[in-house]
Protein backbone atom coordinates (compact mmCIF):
# COMPACT_ATOMS: atom_id res chain seq x y z
CA UNK A 1 0.00 0.00 0.00
CA UNK A 2 1.50 3.32 -1.12
CA UNK A 3 1.50 5.87 1.68
CA UNK A 4 3.01 8.82 -0.19
CA UNK A 5 3.74 9.67 -3.77
CA UNK A 6 5.03 11.95 -6.50
CA UNK A 7 8.73 11.60 -5.85
CA UNK A 8 11.34 13.50 -7.82
CA UNK A 9 14.65 11.80 -8.62
CA UNK A 10 17.70 13.93 -9.38
CA UNK A 11 21.33 13.01 -9.83
CA UNK A 12 21.96 13.44 -6.12
CA UNK A 13 18.55 13.20 -4.41
CA UNK A 14 17.23 11.28 -2.60
CA UNK A 15 20.46 9.35 -3.23
CA UNK A 16 23.60 10.10 -5.32
CA UNK A 17 23.18 6.76 -7.14
CA UNK A 18 22.45 8.28 -10.57
CA UNK A 19 25.37 10.71 -10.32
CA UNK A 20 27.85 8.07 -9.17
CA UNK A 21 26.82 5.49 -11.75
CA UNK A 22 27.15 8.13 -14.49
CA UNK A 23 30.67 8.90 -13.25
CA UNK A 24 31.42 5.18 -13.23
CA UNK A 25 30.30 4.56 -16.83
CA UNK A 26 32.05 7.71 -18.06
CA UNK A 27 35.30 6.49 -16.54
CA UNK A 28 34.89 3.12 -18.29
CA UNK A 29 34.22 4.92 -21.58
CA UNK A 30 37.31 7.12 -21.27
CA UNK A 31 39.76 4.57 -19.86
CA UNK A 32 40.78 1.09 -20.91
CA UNK A 33 40.00 -1.03 -17.84
CA UNK A 34 42.05 -4.22 -17.79
CA UNK A 35 40.43 -6.85 -15.59
CA UNK A 36 42.26 -9.02 -13.09
CA UNK A 37 43.25 -12.49 -14.34
CA UNK A 38 41.64 -14.53 -11.57
CA UNK A 39 38.17 -13.05 -11.03
CA UNK A 40 38.01 -10.66 -14.01
CA UNK A 41 37.37 -7.74 -11.66
CA UNK A 42 38.39 -4.11 -12.08
CA UNK A 43 42.03 -3.53 -11.21
CA UNK A 44 43.10 -2.00 -7.91
CA UNK A 45 44.46 1.19 -9.51
CA UNK A 46 41.23 1.82 -11.43
CA UNK A 47 39.17 1.09 -8.32
CA UNK A 48 41.16 3.59 -6.29
CA UNK A 49 40.80 6.26 -9.00
CA UNK A 50 37.07 5.59 -9.38
CA UNK A 51 36.45 5.69 -5.65
CA UNK A 52 37.91 9.19 -5.39
CA UNK A 53 35.21 10.41 -7.80
CA UNK A 54 32.23 8.83 -6.02
CA UNK A 55 29.98 10.97 -3.83
CA UNK A 56 29.38 7.82 -1.76
CA UNK A 57 33.06 6.94 -1.74
CA UNK A 58 34.82 4.62 0.66
CA UNK A 59 36.90 7.15 2.57
CA UNK A 60 39.30 4.44 3.71
CA UNK A 61 40.24 3.59 0.15
CA UNK A 62 43.84 2.60 -0.54
CA UNK A 63 45.34 1.42 -3.85
CA UNK A 64 45.82 -2.12 -2.51
CA UNK A 65 42.11 -2.95 -2.07
CA UNK A 66 40.38 -5.50 -4.31
CA UNK A 67 36.97 -4.97 -5.89
CA UNK A 68 35.10 -7.04 -3.32
CA UNK A 69 36.14 -4.49 -0.67
CA UNK A 70 34.36 -1.67 -2.54
CA UNK A 71 30.62 -2.39 -2.14
CA UNK A 72 29.49 0.52 -4.34
CA UNK A 73 31.90 -0.21 -7.18
CA UNK A 74 31.25 -3.95 -6.92
CA UNK A 75 27.54 -3.21 -7.38
CA UNK A 76 28.19 -0.86 -10.32
CA UNK A 77 30.44 -3.42 -12.03
CA UNK A 78 27.69 -6.04 -11.96
CA UNK A 79 24.92 -3.58 -12.93
CA UNK A 80 26.91 -2.37 -15.93
CA UNK A 81 27.48 -5.95 -17.12
CA UNK A 82 23.97 -7.21 -16.36
CA UNK A 83 22.45 -4.17 -18.08
CA UNK A 84 24.74 -4.75 -21.06
CA UNK A 85 26.12 -1.23 -20.87
CA UNK A 86 29.60 -2.76 -20.99
CA UNK A 87 30.89 -6.14 -22.07
CA UNK A 88 34.05 -8.11 -21.58
CA UNK A 89 36.42 -8.23 -24.54
CA UNK A 90 39.92 -9.24 -25.52
CA UNK A 91 42.80 -6.91 -24.77
CA UNK A 92 46.48 -7.29 -25.54
CA UNK A 93 47.88 -10.74 -25.03
CA UNK A 94 45.54 -12.82 -22.93
CA UNK A 95 44.12 -9.89 -21.01
CA UNK A 96 40.39 -9.24 -20.66
CA UNK A 97 39.11 -5.66 -20.75
CA UNK A 98 35.77 -3.88 -20.21
CA UNK A 99 34.37 -2.29 -23.38
CA UNK A 100 31.40 0.09 -23.49
CA UNK A 101 28.45 -0.87 -25.70
CA UNK A 102 26.04 1.32 -27.68
CA UNK A 103 23.54 0.96 -24.85
CA UNK A 104 25.50 3.48 -22.75
CA UNK A 105 24.40 6.21 -25.18
CA UNK A 106 20.78 5.08 -24.88
CA UNK A 107 21.09 5.04 -21.09
CA UNK A 108 22.48 8.59 -21.08
CA UNK A 109 19.40 9.78 -22.98
CA UNK A 110 17.10 8.77 -20.12
CA UNK A 111 16.07 11.30 -17.49
CA UNK A 112 17.17 10.84 -13.86
CA UNK A 113 14.02 8.99 -12.78
CA UNK A 114 14.28 6.63 -15.75
CA UNK A 115 17.98 6.04 -15.07
CA UNK A 116 17.23 5.23 -11.45
CA UNK A 117 14.47 2.79 -12.41
CA UNK A 118 16.64 1.14 -15.07
CA UNK A 119 19.30 0.49 -12.45
CA UNK A 120 16.70 -0.83 -10.01
CA UNK A 121 15.27 -3.11 -12.71
CA UNK A 122 18.73 -4.39 -13.61
CA UNK A 123 19.47 -5.04 -9.94
CA UNK A 124 16.14 -6.82 -9.37
CA UNK A 125 15.77 -8.74 -12.63
CA UNK A 126 19.12 -9.25 -14.35
CA UNK A 127 21.84 -9.22 -11.71
CA UNK A 128 23.07 -12.51 -10.26
CA UNK A 129 22.72 -11.99 -6.52
CA UNK A 130 25.11 -14.82 -5.73
CA UNK A 131 27.83 -12.88 -7.56
CA UNK A 132 26.78 -9.56 -6.07
CA UNK A 133 27.22 -10.95 -2.57
CA UNK A 134 30.81 -10.22 -1.60
CA UNK A 135 30.43 -10.34 2.15
CA UNK A 136 32.26 -12.65 4.52
CA UNK A 137 29.70 -15.46 4.48
CA UNK A 138 28.96 -15.03 0.77
CA UNK A 139 25.39 -16.38 0.82
CA UNK A 140 22.74 -15.08 -1.55
CA UNK A 141 19.98 -13.26 0.41
CA UNK A 142 17.23 -14.06 -2.10
CA UNK A 143 15.04 -15.77 0.50
CA UNK A 144 15.62 -13.14 3.17
CA UNK A 145 15.03 -9.98 1.10
CA UNK A 146 11.27 -10.54 0.53
CA UNK A 147 10.91 -10.91 4.30
CA UNK A 148 12.75 -7.71 5.11
CA UNK A 149 10.93 -5.77 2.36
CA UNK A 150 7.66 -6.94 3.90
CA UNK A 151 8.86 -5.46 7.18
CA UNK A 152 9.88 -2.19 5.49
CA UNK A 153 6.56 -1.89 3.63
CA UNK A 154 4.75 -1.85 7.00
CA UNK A 155 7.23 0.46 8.70
CA UNK A 156 6.87 4.14 9.50
CA UNK A 157 9.41 6.17 7.47
CA UNK A 158 12.12 7.68 9.63
CA UNK A 159 11.55 5.30 12.54
CA UNK A 160 14.62 3.21 13.40
CA UNK A 161 14.31 -0.58 13.35
CA UNK A 162 16.68 -2.21 15.82
CA UNK A 163 18.47 -5.34 14.59
CA UNK A 164 21.08 -5.91 17.30
CA UNK A 165 21.69 -4.82 20.89
CA UNK A 166 25.21 -5.25 22.22
CA UNK A 167 25.97 -7.77 19.50
CA UNK A 168 22.85 -9.88 20.14
CA UNK A 169 19.92 -10.02 17.71
CA UNK A 170 16.78 -8.48 19.15
CA UNK A 171 13.58 -10.49 19.43
CA UNK A 172 12.03 -11.15 16.03
CA UNK A 173 15.29 -10.57 14.15
CA UNK A 174 16.63 -13.88 12.86
CA UNK A 175 20.32 -14.55 12.46
CA UNK A 176 19.48 -15.02 8.78
CA UNK A 177 19.66 -11.23 8.59
CA UNK A 178 23.41 -11.75 8.53
CA UNK A 179 22.92 -13.09 5.01
CA UNK A 180 22.19 -9.57 3.77
CA UNK A 181 25.80 -8.48 4.30
CA UNK A 182 26.63 -6.25 1.27
CA UNK A 183 22.94 -5.94 0.43
CA UNK A 184 22.57 -3.70 3.48
CA UNK A 185 24.76 -1.27 1.50
CA UNK A 186 23.08 -1.90 -1.85
CA UNK A 187 19.60 -0.98 -0.61
CA UNK A 188 21.14 2.06 1.09
CA UNK A 189 22.60 3.19 -2.24
CA UNK A 190 19.13 2.87 -3.81
CA UNK A 191 17.67 4.98 -1.01
CA UNK A 192 15.54 2.33 0.71
CA UNK A 193 16.99 2.98 4.16
CA UNK A 194 19.89 4.32 6.18
CA UNK A 195 21.96 1.91 8.27
CA UNK A 196 23.88 2.11 11.51
CA UNK A 197 26.68 -0.46 11.31
CA UNK A 198 27.43 -2.50 14.40
CA UNK A 199 30.79 -1.53 15.87
CA UNK A 200 32.42 -2.86 18.99
CA UNK A 201 36.16 -2.50 18.96
CA UNK A 202 36.49 -4.55 22.15
CA UNK A 203 34.43 -7.45 20.81
CA UNK A 204 36.50 -9.44 18.30
CA UNK A 205 38.60 -8.86 15.26
CA UNK A 206 36.07 -9.22 12.44
CA UNK A 207 37.16 -9.80 8.84
CA UNK A 208 36.97 -6.73 6.62
CA UNK A 209 34.07 -8.10 4.57
CA UNK A 210 31.85 -9.04 7.51
CA UNK A 211 28.88 -6.66 7.68
CA UNK A 212 26.81 -6.44 10.87
CA UNK A 213 24.06 -3.82 11.23
CA UNK A 214 22.86 -2.46 14.56
CA UNK A 215 19.77 -0.74 13.11
CA UNK A 216 18.28 0.57 9.88
CA UNK A 217 15.84 3.39 9.21
CA UNK A 218 13.47 3.09 6.23
CA UNK A 219 12.94 6.18 4.09
CA UNK A 220 9.66 7.41 2.60
CA UNK A 221 10.86 6.30 -0.84
CA UNK A 222 11.97 2.95 0.55
CA UNK A 223 8.61 2.21 2.17
CA UNK A 224 6.79 3.01 -1.07
CA UNK A 225 9.16 0.99 -3.25
CA UNK A 226 9.06 -1.96 -0.86
CA UNK A 227 5.26 -1.97 -0.95
CA UNK A 228 5.17 -2.16 -4.73
CA UNK A 229 7.97 -4.70 -5.03
CA UNK A 230 6.40 -6.93 -2.40
CA UNK A 231 2.98 -6.89 -4.04
CA UNK A 232 3.75 -6.66 -7.76
CA UNK A 233 7.40 -7.55 -8.34
CA UNK A 234 8.11 -10.61 -6.21
CA UNK A 235 11.84 -11.23 -6.30
CA UNK A 236 11.62 -15.01 -6.70
CA UNK A 237 9.39 -14.55 -9.72
CA UNK A 238 11.32 -11.79 -11.48
CA UNK A 239 15.03 -12.49 -10.93
CA UNK A 240 16.23 -14.25 -14.06
CA UNK A 241 19.55 -15.71 -12.79
CA UNK A 242 17.56 -17.30 -9.95
CA UNK A 243 15.33 -19.07 -12.46
CA UNK A 244 18.28 -20.31 -14.49
CA UNK A 245 19.88 -21.81 -11.40
CA UNK A 246 16.88 -22.29 -9.11
CA UNK A 247 17.35 -26.04 -8.76
CA UNK A 248 20.61 -25.49 -6.92
CA UNK A 249 20.62 -22.00 -5.42
CA UNK A 250 17.70 -22.07 -3.01
CA UNK A 251 17.00 -25.48 -1.50
CA UNK A 252 14.83 -23.82 1.12
CA UNK A 253 12.46 -22.65 -1.58
CA UNK A 254 12.20 -26.17 -2.95
CA UNK A 255 11.50 -27.58 0.50
CA UNK A 256 8.61 -25.19 0.92
CA UNK A 257 7.07 -25.92 -2.48
CA UNK A 258 7.59 -29.66 -2.19
CA UNK A 259 5.98 -29.68 1.24
CA UNK A 260 2.90 -27.92 -0.15
CA UNK A 261 2.62 -30.31 -3.10
CA UNK A 262 3.27 -33.39 -0.99
CA UNK A 263 0.48 -32.36 1.40
CA UNK A 264 -1.95 -32.12 -1.50
CA UNK A 265 -0.85 -35.51 -2.82
CA UNK A 266 -1.34 -37.28 0.51
CA UNK A 267 -4.58 -35.59 1.48
CA UNK A 268 -6.68 -36.30 -1.60
CA UNK A 269 -5.99 -33.22 -3.68
CA UNK A 270 -3.58 -34.94 -6.06
CA UNK A 271 -5.35 -33.93 -9.26
CA UNK A 272 -5.41 -30.26 -8.30
CA UNK A 273 -1.77 -30.36 -7.27
CA UNK A 274 -0.62 -31.47 -10.70
CA UNK A 275 -3.16 -29.63 -12.83
CA UNK A 276 -2.17 -26.27 -11.42
CA UNK A 277 1.33 -26.88 -12.75
CA UNK A 278 0.11 -28.37 -16.07
CA UNK A 279 1.71 -31.73 -15.28
CA UNK A 280 -0.40 -34.87 -15.19
CA UNK A 281 1.41 -38.16 -14.50
CA UNK A 282 0.28 -41.33 -16.27
CA UNK A 283 0.16 -43.25 -13.00
CA UNK A 284 0.60 -42.47 -9.31
CA UNK A 285 4.28 -41.70 -8.65
CA UNK A 286 6.12 -43.63 -6.00
CA UNK A 287 9.34 -43.20 -4.01
CA UNK A 288 12.06 -41.40 -5.99
CA UNK A 289 9.82 -40.97 -9.01
CA UNK A 290 7.26 -39.16 -6.88
CA UNK A 291 9.92 -36.84 -5.51
CA UNK A 292 11.17 -35.94 -8.99
CA UNK A 293 7.65 -35.32 -10.20
CA UNK A 294 6.87 -33.03 -7.28
CA UNK A 295 10.17 -31.29 -7.86
CA UNK A 296 9.19 -30.64 -11.48
CA UNK A 297 5.83 -29.30 -10.31
CA UNK A 298 7.63 -26.97 -7.91
CA UNK A 299 9.86 -25.77 -10.72
CA UNK A 300 6.86 -25.06 -12.94
CA UNK A 301 5.27 -23.05 -10.14
CA UNK A 302 8.22 -20.66 -10.08
CA UNK A 303 8.28 -20.09 -13.84
CA UNK A 304 6.34 -16.84 -14.10
CA UNK A 305 6.05 -14.87 -17.32
CA UNK A 306 7.56 -11.39 -17.01
CA UNK A 307 6.42 -9.81 -20.29
CA UNK A 308 4.91 -6.81 -18.51
CA UNK A 309 7.32 -3.86 -18.31
CA UNK A 310 9.03 -3.82 -14.94
CA UNK A 311 8.47 -0.08 -14.47
CA UNK A 312 4.67 -0.10 -14.93
CA UNK A 313 3.49 -0.29 -11.27
CA UNK A 314 6.07 2.33 -10.23
CA UNK A 315 4.83 5.08 -12.57
CA UNK A 316 2.30 6.59 -10.07
CA UNK A 317 5.10 7.04 -7.53
CA UNK A 318 6.85 9.77 -9.48
CA UNK A 319 6.06 13.19 -10.87
CA UNK A 320 3.87 13.33 -13.97
CA UNK A 321 5.61 12.04 -17.10
CA UNK A 322 8.85 11.47 -15.14
CA UNK A 323 8.84 7.73 -15.84
CA UNK A 324 7.91 6.99 -19.45
CA UNK A 325 10.60 4.77 -20.90
CA UNK A 326 13.46 2.45 -20.15
CA UNK A 327 15.96 0.43 -22.17
CA UNK A 328 14.58 -2.57 -24.00
CA UNK A 329 15.11 -6.04 -22.61
CA UNK A 330 18.30 -6.94 -24.47
CA UNK A 331 18.38 -10.70 -24.86
CA UNK A 332 21.56 -10.59 -26.92
CA UNK A 333 22.01 -11.05 -30.62
CA UNK A 334 23.10 -14.07 -32.62
CA UNK A 335 26.71 -13.70 -33.80
CA UNK A 336 27.00 -15.59 -37.04
CA UNK A 337 30.26 -16.99 -38.38
CA UNK A 338 32.85 -19.70 -38.05
CA UNK A 339 34.25 -20.06 -34.54
CA UNK A 340 37.80 -21.25 -33.94
CA UNK A 341 38.52 -22.64 -30.49
CA UNK A 342 41.84 -23.75 -29.02
CA UNK A 343 41.11 -26.66 -26.68
CA UNK A 344 44.01 -27.24 -24.28
CA UNK A 345 44.69 -30.00 -21.78
CA UNK A 346 48.20 -28.74 -20.99
CA UNK A 347 50.72 -26.51 -22.74
CA UNK A 348 52.04 -29.37 -24.87
CA UNK A 349 48.68 -30.97 -25.62
CA UNK A 350 46.01 -29.03 -27.48
CA UNK A 351 43.72 -29.05 -30.53
CA UNK A 352 42.38 -26.19 -32.64
CA UNK A 353 38.76 -26.78 -33.68
CA UNK A 354 36.65 -24.97 -36.28
CA UNK A 355 32.88 -25.07 -35.81
CA UNK A 356 29.79 -23.21 -37.05
CA UNK A 357 27.86 -20.64 -35.04
CA UNK A 358 24.73 -22.69 -35.81
CA UNK A 359 26.12 -25.73 -33.98
CA UNK A 360 25.24 -26.27 -30.35
CA UNK A 361 27.55 -26.93 -27.44
CA UNK A 362 26.63 -30.58 -27.92
CA UNK A 363 28.43 -30.53 -31.28
CA UNK A 364 31.41 -28.81 -29.67
CA UNK A 365 31.49 -31.54 -27.02
CA UNK A 366 31.46 -34.21 -29.73
CA UNK A 367 34.24 -32.42 -31.61
CA UNK A 368 36.43 -32.33 -28.49
CA UNK A 369 35.78 -36.01 -27.88
CA UNK A 370 36.90 -36.84 -31.43
CA UNK A 371 39.90 -34.53 -31.18
CA UNK A 372 41.27 -36.34 -28.11
CA UNK A 373 39.94 -39.80 -28.98
CA UNK A 374 37.82 -40.19 -25.84
CA UNK A 375 35.00 -42.68 -25.46
CA UNK A 376 32.27 -40.15 -24.61
CA UNK A 377 30.97 -42.34 -21.81
CA UNK A 378 30.58 -39.87 -18.93
CA UNK A 379 28.70 -36.73 -17.98
CA UNK A 380 30.26 -33.38 -18.75
CA UNK A 381 29.66 -29.63 -18.53
CA UNK A 382 30.82 -26.36 -20.09
CA UNK A 383 31.50 -23.70 -17.43
CA UNK A 384 31.20 -20.40 -19.27
CA UNK A 385 33.12 -18.36 -16.68
CA UNK A 386 36.01 -20.83 -16.74
CA UNK A 387 35.46 -21.86 -13.12
CA UNK A 388 34.70 -25.51 -12.34
CA UNK A 389 31.35 -26.21 -10.69
CA UNK A 390 30.14 -22.63 -11.05
CA UNK A 391 26.52 -21.75 -11.80
CA UNK A 392 27.41 -20.45 -15.27
CA UNK A 393 27.21 -23.81 -16.98
CA UNK A 394 25.58 -25.99 -19.64
CA UNK A 395 25.47 -29.71 -18.97
CA UNK A 396 25.05 -33.00 -20.83
CA UNK A 397 21.49 -33.89 -21.91
CA UNK A 398 21.67 -36.95 -19.64
CA UNK A 399 22.36 -34.83 -16.55
CA UNK A 400 19.62 -34.37 -13.96
CA UNK A 401 19.33 -30.59 -14.22
CA UNK A 402 19.87 -28.14 -17.06
CA UNK A 403 20.43 -25.89 -18.81
CA UNK A 404 21.59 -28.39 -21.42
CA UNK A 405 24.21 -28.23 -24.16
CA UNK A 406 21.73 -29.07 -26.91
CA UNK A 407 19.52 -26.11 -26.02
CA UNK A 408 21.86 -23.31 -27.09
CA UNK A 409 23.76 -22.55 -30.27
CA UNK A 410 27.30 -21.24 -30.13
CA UNK A 411 26.30 -17.99 -31.82
CA UNK A 412 23.81 -17.31 -29.02
CA UNK A 413 26.35 -17.48 -26.21
CA UNK A 414 27.62 -13.91 -26.54
CA UNK A 415 31.25 -15.05 -26.53
CA UNK A 416 34.10 -12.60 -27.03
CA UNK A 417 37.48 -13.20 -28.64
CA UNK A 418 39.86 -14.43 -25.97
CA UNK A 419 37.15 -15.79 -23.69
CA UNK A 420 38.09 -18.98 -21.85
CA UNK A 421 35.52 -21.66 -21.10
CA UNK A 422 36.17 -24.76 -19.03
CA UNK A 423 35.03 -28.06 -20.50
CA UNK A 424 34.94 -30.62 -17.70
CA UNK A 425 34.51 -34.23 -18.78
CA UNK A 426 33.83 -37.12 -16.36
CA UNK A 427 32.70 -35.81 -12.97
CA UNK A 428 34.80 -38.49 -11.26
CA UNK A 429 38.19 -38.15 -12.96
CA UNK A 430 37.52 -34.49 -13.88
CA UNK A 431 39.32 -34.04 -17.17
CA UNK A 432 39.58 -30.24 -17.38
CA UNK A 433 40.04 -28.65 -20.79
CA UNK A 434 40.53 -24.93 -21.39
CA UNK A 435 38.44 -23.86 -24.40
CA UNK A 436 39.60 -20.47 -25.67
CA UNK A 437 37.79 -18.61 -28.46
CA UNK A 438 40.56 -17.39 -30.77
CA UNK A 439 38.68 -16.13 -33.78
CA UNK A 440 35.27 -15.58 -35.42
CA UNK A 441 35.45 -15.55 -39.21
CA UNK A 442 32.89 -15.20 -42.00
CA UNK A 443 33.70 -18.01 -44.38
CA UNK A 444 31.93 -18.26 -47.72
CA UNK A 445 31.32 -21.99 -47.56
CA UNK A 446 29.05 -23.53 -44.96
CA UNK A 447 30.65 -25.81 -42.38
CA UNK A 448 28.91 -29.16 -42.55
CA UNK A 449 30.80 -30.61 -39.61
CA UNK A 450 33.32 -29.33 -37.12
CA UNK A 451 36.96 -29.75 -38.15
CA UNK A 452 40.24 -30.20 -36.30
CA UNK A 453 42.51 -27.77 -38.11
CA UNK A 454 45.65 -28.07 -35.97
CA UNK A 455 46.95 -30.25 -33.18
CA UNK A 456 49.87 -30.66 -30.81
CA UNK A 457 50.70 -33.67 -28.66
CA UNK A 458 49.58 -37.29 -28.65
CA UNK A 459 46.12 -38.23 -27.46
CA UNK A 460 46.09 -38.88 -23.72
CA UNK A 461 45.07 -42.27 -22.31
CA UNK A 462 41.55 -41.90 -20.99
CA UNK A 463 41.91 -44.99 -18.81
CA UNK A 464 45.04 -46.45 -17.23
Amino acid sequence: MIISGKFRITETEPTPLVNDFGTFTQYLSNNLCILTPKNEFISRNDLHALNQQMLQSDLKSVPQKDQNLYPLLHLFYHLALAGKLVQKGAGKGSRVVLKPTDRIQLYNMLNCTEKYMFLLETFWVDANWAKLQAGYFGRSPLLMVPQILGMVSQARPGRKIQVMNDGVFVKGMAMDFMDLEYFWFYFTYFGFWHISPYRNEDDWDRPKRMVLVESFTPTVLGVNLASIMREARDLLEWNQPYHRNSLDVLPGMWDRLLYQLESKLYFGNRKSAFQQTKIEPDEPPTSFGKYNLMRECAFQQTKIETDEPFIRPFIPLFEKDALQKTLSRDEGKFVEGTYIFKVTLNKDLWRRIKISSDDTLLELHEAIQRAFNFDDDHLYAFFMDGKPWSEERFVAPEDEEGPYVDEIRIGELGLFIGQKIMYLFDYGDEWRFSVKLEQITNEEHEIIRSEIIKRKGENPKQYW
